[in-house]
Parts: structure tokens; sequence; C-alpha cells
């Protein structure tokens, strides 16, 4: 009787005992604690294994026939199997030390991988007839040749004539005019060429500067004329020979046409393709104020 009593009260304690909150946690506990060992065993598992597939092997081969043009023998093939076992177990101890975080050149390069993808497009439709002349009409400017000019210059250097050159530059026009054969042998020597030939007024402009530019393109052909200002100093100047715009007619530069409405069309693609990336992510501007 006494035994059956100490029997009862021992499971009354144990019913007390599974009711106490601390117990649930001390189990809980367990309970993680056994659930994370295998799953850090299975991720431990799955990081220090390097898995090897006949694509990738296919691939490394593609890659060493392209850059050696021959086919990789035996050893070559092992030494490539090498050469990628050690580049993955490398970059895994990388990435497990942190290695890439915060570095610039693994972002860009990255980033640039990703680029390549999105910009990776096989095939682009062809246009109609009518949408390319459409298109044609609308950015007919591209297709332009501006016009162009060839000319011959004197030049009067600041530094060689004591800052006097407007002076100068008068008298070797009145020289020239009298005698335009011997324009060779007036002036200084220049960095540059004395005679241009067919230079289009950027060409012109990125020599000489704005100024001088627009001034060759503006005067009368066959004159000697001046003096003109450069970002060099005076000029005494005369154009040579002047060729119109030209702008083509359509069926006749149809291919080259098509070929730049394929690059617009590609950069569009490309465009939206990294705004849809952009989308997915929410952006915060942070500054000291903001802090």
């Amino acid at each position: 009787m006494v035994q059956l009593f100490g029997t009862i009260a021992k499971k009354v304690d144990m019913n007390k005992y599974f009711k106490d909150p601390l117990i649930h946690f001390v189990i809980l506990g367990i309970l993680v604690f056994f659930s994370h060992s295998i799953w850090q065993r299975n991720i431990t598992k799955s990081d220090y294994t390097i898995n090897v597939t006949e694509e990738e092997m296919a691939r490394q081969a593609k890659i060493f026939s392209g850059e050696n043009r021959r086919e990789p023998t035996n050893d070559d093939i092992k030494a490539l199997l090498y050469s990628y076992i050690e580049e993955r177990a490398l970059m895994r101890e990388a990435e497990r030390l942190g290695l890439g975080e915060d570095d610039t050149i693994i972002r860009r390069r990255l980033a640039q991988k990703m680029r390549f993808i999105i910009e990776d497009i096989d095939t682009l439709r062809n246009p109609g007839s009518e949408e390319l002349e459409a298109w044609y009409s609308n950015n007919i400017s591209r297709f332009i040749s501006p016009e162009k000019r060839s000319f011959t210059h004197i030049y009067i250097s600041p530094e060689a004539n004591g800052g006097d050159t407007t002076k100068i530059a008068s008298e070797i026009l009145t020289k020239i005019i009298s005698k335009p054969e011997n324009w060779e042998k007036l002036g200084d020597p220049f960095i540059l060429e004395r005679s241009f030939k067919l230079s289009s007024l950027n060409e012109v402009n990125r020599n000489f500067g704005n100024r001088f530019s627009k001034s060759v393109f503006s005067m009368p052909d066959k004159e000697w004329v001046g003096p003109i200002e450069s970002a060099y100093g005076l000029h005494i100047v005369k154009v040579d020979n002047i060729v119109s715009e030209i702008i083509p007619q359509f069926k006749d530069i149809e291919n080259a046409v098509l070929s730049q409405w394929k690059e617009e069309e590609r950069r569009r693609i490309n465009k939206d393709a990294l705004a849809k990336i952009i989308d997915k992510y929410k952006i915060n501007i942070i500054n000291d104020k903001t802090k």
C-alpha cells in the first residue's frame, strides 16, 4: 500500500516537472541544437565538396582549344582538371574568410559578368522596310557627311614676335597678296601641319579651337584671309577646297542604316533589362543628415 502511494506520488511529481516552463525551454534548446548540428554537417559537407561535371570539362577543353589552337591532350586535361579544382577550392576558402566583402575589383568583375549576360542577345528582329526608312528619316543626321574643307595657313607666334602679332600678321597678309607664291617662306614654325586636307568643322575645332574653325568654315575659298585667332596665336588662312555636305539616299545606304538600327535596338533592350533588375531592389540614399 505504501509502495502504491509512492508510485502515484512520483507520477504526480513528474507531471509537475514537465509542466515547468524552464524544462520546456531546455528540451527545445536540445532539439534545436541537434537539428542545427545535422543541418551544419550537411552544409559543411556541401561546402567542402567540389563537383566537376562533364559539361564543365568540355567547356574547359573548348577554352583551351580556342586559346592554343589545338585539341588538349590527356596531360592537358589533367592539368585543366587540377587547375579547376584548385580555383574552386581557393574561391571557397576566400569566401569562407570573407575576403570578397567590399572588394571593388570583385564587385566590378561580377557586375561585368552580369552585364555580359544581359547583353548576350543572339538574335534581333529585322524591321520592315517602311519602319527602317522611317527610322532613317528621324535619324538622318547620323548619316550626313558634313561639309569638309582643305586649307593652308601661315602661323604667327606670340612668343617669337614679342606679342605684337596683329601688326606682323597684317604685314604678312599684304606680302602674300602681292606675291602668293612665297607663302611657304612667311610666318613661324608650327607644331602641326601647315596644310590640312578635307577636314570637318569638328576636326578643325579639335586642332585649333572654336573661333578658328568657325572662321575657316565661313570664309570664301581661294583667298588669303587674316588674321584669324586660334589657341596657338594668329594665322593667315586660305581655303583651297570645299566639299559640300552630302545627304545620302536611303536606298544607297540601307545596310548601314539597318546596322545602326540593330545597334540602337540592342542598347534599348539591354537598358530595359538592366532597369528591370534594378527595380527589384529598394534603394536607400543615406547621408550624414539622415543618420
